[in-house]
């Protein structure tokens, strides 16, 4: 049987610079030159029944009740994935930088690029950027966020991210993307418990 791949995780940069669009060539250098440039190429296509598989038998390792990595067998093998095993595999170098930034910071230097809205929510608009600012942001958005609807709202770890790529600034993006995994398998587990709990809750 053919695997069926799990859509909409596997869209892929290419940065090809065409005549038509030359205001996206700035930022297409920007992408290109940033040191996530392997996690927005990377083909890494995600199948659903592996994807299954591997959230019904991961398991996470922890230190001092803090996780530090998951793991999960492949082929009887075990694979250990942690913020090291992220950075390296996909040649990012980050493990340095930050995981997170002040919000005036990050904020004056989208404003100076064009943001155009009174900042007084705490989530941004792709909408609200021009062009090129739009494109950086839903490539981002549709190359490494987990999010599948709702394109407009900006996470704040993707605003993290644009920021981090626009000002050469280091950011522990690996430690996020760790940090997700973990979340997610931390709520796919208590959605087992409910569901085998026997409880029978009517409202």
């Amino acid at each position: 049987m053919a695997l069926i791949i799990k859509h909409p995780h596997n869209y892929l940069c290419t940065f090809e610079k065409t005549d038509k669009h030359t205001d996206f060539h700035s930022i297409i250098y920007i992408l290109s030159s940033s040191k996530y440039k392997t996690l927005l190429t990377t083909d890494a296509p995600i199948y659903q029944d592996t994807l299954r598989d591997f959230w019904a038998n991961v398991s996470i390792e922890e230190q001092n009740n803090e996780p530090f990595g998951i793991t999960y067998k492949v082929g009887g093998e075990l694979v250990a994935i942690t913020p090291t095993t992220i950075s390296t595999t996909f040649e990012i170098n980050d493990l340095a930088g930050k995981t997170s930034f002040l919000k005036n910071e990050f904020q004056t230097e989208l404003i100076e690029r064009g943001y155009d809205e009174l900042l007084n929510k705490a989530t941004m608009y792709k909408p609200n950027f021009p062009p090129p600012m739009k494109f950086l942001f839903h490539t981002l958005l549709t190359c490494l966020s987990n999010k599948i609807t709702a394109f407009n709202e900006m996470p704040l770890k993707i605003l993290y991210l644009g920021y981090a790529i626009l000002t050469n600034t280091g950011f522990n993006y690996s430690q996020l993307l760790f940090a997700d995994l973990v979340n997610n398998l931390k709520n796919i587990k208590n959605e087992k418990n409910v569901a085998t709990s026997g409880c029978d809750i009517r409202i």
